[in-house]
């Protein structure tokens, strides 16, 4: 039965029905898989227009930011103001070690409410986190950047970060640190620091080209500087040492501060272990040099400013604002105050 059907079948059908159908159902699939095709770009596109007919004000809310605070006099106006503008992390200065150090860190307290904020930093902290804003706590050793006479000063910080840590959520301790030589010192505080909590580093620019090759002469301790041999600059350096670094791409040009940014990437990629963020200054306060703050860019074109803000941040995995107040006032007119209510809302023009 099974050889009579075989054979009635391709009696019935020619062979060249079978190439026709065998064509059909390919152009068919073709036709299917094009319309497919047509469908996910049609979505892709929709997706793409939906970022682009969002006002510059808009994705400037929708980057990835992070916010530093020298001082938290008005907490309530900076728990309202990272989440409308979607700032993420913010860098929250505990004062320098040097100055607080007979008063507070020597016995084991960090500066007390009225010092530098208005609240008591496990209590701020703890608000922050309830927002999910991750917290980086920010010192430096003393007024001299370029002096570690009390280097060891900084365990004792780090080790009263760390018990902090079990109380509240901290990412790492941040030195504002900045010297213009002396960089065994700065090496060897990152390892003391990164030994006892995460240490988190500042960069400046110019330390982007500062080979280790050139300030080999600056190092008392031979076989410390051959520890970095394997380093080309002096920031791969500090990456090798620490958990996260952070840029200071500082300059009123958006080309030149994103040279820097890209600059910081390409090394990054060599330290793959260090998180790498890039700082842009927005004050015009305080004698910031013209030259190096966006302040007087975001004045002459706000949509260029943001969408500026948005691209990078996109690009290099967010950016940082220095600093909280004076970006406040440069949106809203005024310095944040207990006596006002927090302003909010698009920019104005002051």
């Amino acid at each position: 039965m099974e050889k009579v059907s075989k054979f009635l079948v391709s009696k019935t059908i020619p062979n060249y029905l079978f190439v026709i159908l065998g064509l059909i159902s390919f152009i068919l699939l073709i036709v299917v898989i094009a319309v497919s095709n047509s469908k996910n770009s049609t979505d892709q596109k929709e997706d793409s227009s939906d970022i682009q007919v969002l006002s510059s004000w808009e994705k400037y809310k929708k980057a990835e930011k992070y916010l530093y605070i020298w001082e938290y006099y008005t907490p309530d106006y900076i728990i309202k103001m990272c989440k409308e503008h979607h700032f993420t992390r913010v860098y929250l200065n505990i004062g320098c070690i040097e100055t607080f150090w007979d008063t507070y860190y020597s016995k084991g307290k960090f500066p007390a409410s009225g010092e530098i904020g208005s609240r008591e930093y496990e209590v701020f902290i703890k608000e922050l986190n309830n927002i999910n804003v991750e917290v980086e706590l920010v010192t430096f050793l003393g007024k001299d950047p370029n002096d570690f006479y009390e280097i060891d000063r900084v365990d004792t910080v780090a080790k009263m970060v760390k018990d902090l840590s079990q109380k509240v959520q901290i990412k790492a301790l941040h030195f504002d640190q900045e010297p213009d030589e002396n960089f065994e010192s700065l090496l060897k505080m990152y390892i003391r620091v990164n030994e006892i909590f995460p240490a988190s580093a500042i960069l400046r620019p110019y330390w982007l080209n500062l080979k280790m090759s050139s300030l080999e002469s600056q190092f008392t301790d031979k076989d410390f500087y051959n520890s970095f041999s394997d380093c080309e600059t002096l920031v791969d350096a500090l990456m090798k040492v620490t958990k996260y670094t952070d840029l200071m791409a500082y300059n009123q040009n958006y080309n030149i501060v994103s040279g820097y940014m890209e600059k910081l990437k390409t090394i990054a990629e060599r330290h793959p272990d260090n998180e790498a963020k890039n700082v842009i200054e927005i004050s015009g306060e305080d004698g910031v040099p013209e030259d190096d703050t966006l302040h007087y860019r975001y004045l002459e074109d706000k949509d260029t400013f943001f969408n500026f803000v948005y691209n990078m941040s996109n690009k290099y995995n967010g950016i940082t604002f220095h600093y909280y107040e004076v970006w406040y006032k440069t949106l809203y007119c005024v310095w944040p105050s207990t006596k006002k209510p927090y302003d909010g809302g698009e920019p104005k023009d002051c």
